[in-house]
């Protein structure tokens, strides 16, 4: 359930981004998921097409989601890098002690007007 609140607060950001620029129709919007945020894309879409349907500049837009990656910190160099296996050796210094680092469960990478 907490897809409706995520998808809440991207129509909030594209609302406040259409009036900044005076956009008139949002076509697509692109987004990176984390492996680690357990978000259904097909909740996101439901609840965005839901929540739009009045809305002239952000109906009918098209939603594309690509998994990301992990950003992974080493406690043993310190040292961070992307990795789609949370359990991956660093690559850097090959050390086995590793962690997740500030992953954002979603994230707006592109918007087609």
């Amino acid at each position: 359930m907490h897809e409706y609140s995520i998808t809440c607060s991207i129509v909030e950001i594209l609302c406040d981004l259409i009036k900044k620029h005076n956009i008139k129709k949002i076509k697509k919007v692109s987004f990176e998921i984390s492996p680690l945020a357990h978000i259904e894309p097909r909740s996101i879409e439901f609840y965005y097409n839901f929540i739009t349907k009045d809305n002239k500049a952000l109906k009918d837009s098209i939603l594309e989601f690509k998994e990301g990656k992990i950003k992974i910190e080493c406690k043993t160099c310190g040292k961070s890098f992307y990795s789609k296996n949370l359990n991956s050796k660093c690559i850097y210094c090959s050390g086995k002690k590793t962690k997740a680092a500030d992953n954002d469960d979603i994230k707006i990478i592109s918007i087609e007007a």
